[in-house]
């Protein structure tokens, strides 16, 4: 089984081919009052025929665009812990910019120009000094993921170890720094959730039954919740951060992904659909109850949860 994710239609738009599951990035989910959801989407007009672009939406559903434009595609959108800043990925170029959540416009590249290079996938470190954000190389010899940290102050670019064909999707920062959280497998059927210490550069994979990914961890730092499949479905699961007391939070028979805790930690908001026209779903942990969104544009999804 396959399903359009958020790169597979960014670099559709370019004319490459990739297929992966849509994995959105985030920023590390600290404890806080809620705000806004951080949401792209793909509208008509523009380079081949549509551009992705970069909205807030409220929990009443109205939506209002931060980034847009007919010769540019904007993606994997991450704000900082205090809301201050935004780091975004540009098509053309597929380079990452860093710049004011105020005047996002005004941004500047962060990463230089590479031919055949993604820079995707951002996610603001918990103390917003720095971002990790992974990059994706189409060589003759393969597509080679690697995963990144730069840090603001020396402007400076480090790696971690990872498996360069196997792992992908990297989706989380713990709230303490700690671990980063991607996927391990060749596609979504196969893949595992990796947990990379900061500390000491090692990583393990999550004890999940079946295939797991897309985690995003809670607020105190305790426990993740991914996607799983069930069937032809995949769905919400919860559980503390080595696999265990997993629990179902929803049975839609659908495909859900890309879930994103609320900064109060009672609400996961999470993207459902396959085709163009997708859903946010918002489940309150409490009561198990989900209330549906309809979502800005085509091929939309939640990037991220903002702090109030």
């Amino acid at each position: 089984m396959s399903f359009s994710g958020s790169a597979r239609r960014f670099l559709a738009v370019a004319g490459v081919a990739v297929f992966t599951i849509a994995v959105g990035s985030a920023s590390a989910t600290v404890p806080g009052k809620n705000g806004l959801l951080l949401v792209s989407g793909y509208t008509d007009g523009g380079i081949n025929g549509s551009t992705s672009r970069i909205f807030t939406e409220t929990l009443t559903g109205k939506s209002k665009e931060l980034l847009g434009a007919l010769d540019q595609s904007y993606s994997d959108p991450a704000v900082s812990p205090n809301g201050k800043q935004i780091v975004y990925s540009v098509y053309p170029g597929y380079r990452m910019w860093l710049g004011s959540f105020a005047k996002p416009k005004q941004a500047k590249a962060i990463t230089p120009e590479e031919s055949d290079v993604l820079n995707l996938e951002t996610v603001f470190a918990p103390d917003g000094k720095s971002i990790y954000f992974s990059k994706k190389y189409y060589l003759d010899s393969g597509v080679f993921w690697h995963l990144k940290k730069y840090t603001f102050k020396t402007k400076k670019t480090t790696s971690y170890k990872v498996d360069t064909k196997l792992d992908w999707g990297f989706s989380d920062v713990s709230p303490n720094g700690r671990y980063l959280a991607y996927n391990r497998g060749g596609d979504e059927d196969a893949s595992k959730i990796r947990l990379l210490d900061t500390r000491t550069g090692k990583s393990h994979t999550v004890n999940t039954k079946g295939a797991a990914l897309g985690p995003a961890f809670s607020p105190d730092g305790k426990s993740m919740v991914y996607t799983a499949q069930y069937g032809d479905a995949w769905e919400l699961v919860q559980s503390r951060l080595d696999g265990k007391n997993a629990r179902r939070l929803t049975r839609t028979g659908a495909i859900n992904f890309d879930p994103h805790y609320s900064p109060d930690g009672k609400m996961i908001a999470f993207t459902q659909g396959v085709e163009g026209n997708k859903k946010i779903g918002i489940l309150t942990l409490k009561t198990g109850k989900i209330r549906y969104l309809v979502a800005t544009g085509d091929y939309a999804e939640v990037e991220q949860w903002l702090r109030k």
